[in-house]
């Protein structure tokens, strides 16, 4: 015959087994809580920026004025509406050169079409 008090404690062990489970069970079915990893989120930052200060354009020189006898060109004249202050000299220098410029083309035409005409 089967002892009782052993049937007693498979009884026990069996209840004990069934709440685990359930309680296994119910914390399964819970929704977790979402966790967020936190080191993706800073590689994408760090890409990103990495990848802005590449992209960025590059920085223009600051505008000086000319030194003092040097000629102003066209490379160093001011670009969308800003003001050039160089010095007079350098302004006079350049609008002389611009006026030799001037008289020769204005030999050039006169000589060219003086020969066609006659």
């Amino acid at each position: 015959m089967i002892d009782k008090e052993l049937i007693h404690q498979a009884a026990e062990d069996i209840d004990i087994f069934e709440a685990d489970l359930t309680e296994e069970f119910e914390r399964l079915r819970k929704p977790q809580p979402r966790t967020i990893r936190r080191w993706p989120l800073a590689v994408a930052a760090c890409a990103a920026g990495i990848a802005f200060i590449l992209l960025m354009p590059p920085r223009r020189p600051p505008l000086t004025p000319p030194l003092r006898g040097e000629h102003m060109r066209w490379e160093s004249l001011p670009i969308e509406g800003e003001v050039w202050r160089g010095s007079l000299e350098a302004q006079l220098a350049h609008q002389q050169e611009i006026k030799e410029k001037g008289e020769r083309l204005a030999a050039y035409v006169r000589k060219y079409t003086t020969n066609e005409m006659q």
